[in-house]
């Protein structure tokens, strides 16, 4: 059985990088007109934070990939001894696109705008 674990956090963390270099190719492609954008400047930050009272420590993060209007992603992997989940949410100017964020998400991309 922790096989079984350990091969779904192995894989979560294997989405998680997947969906970080889509993010990036997706913001490094080139423009409309051929041209690379020079003038683009992605802010990536990790917070790291314990979602669950009286449970382990801050092994749960929050990965912010913000560009120059604050907008871009965060992904969010909630982690406690049974399981890892990782929740990717759109971002548009500094909130979410339609989407509630908690607080600690809120306070990420506040450290991310900031630096």
């Amino acid at each position: 059985m922790p096989f079984v674990i350990y091969l779904l956090v192995f894989l979560n963390f294997l989405g998680l990088i997947y969906l970080t270099y889509i993010f990036y190719k997706k913001n490094s492609s080139k423009s409309s007109n051929n041209e690379i954008i020079s003038d683009s400047k992605v802010k990536i930050n990790i917070t790291r934070f314990n979602p669950f009272d009286n449970i382990g420590g801050d092994q749960s993060f929050i990965l912010s990939i913000l560009d120059q209007n604050n907008s871009g992603a965060i992904l969010t992997s909630l982690h406690n001894r049974d399981l890892t989940r990782i929740y990717a949410k759109p971002i548009k100017n500094g909130e979410g696109d339609n989407i509630t964020l908690s607080k600690e998400e809120k306070l990420a991309i506040v450290k991310t705008i900031k630096g």
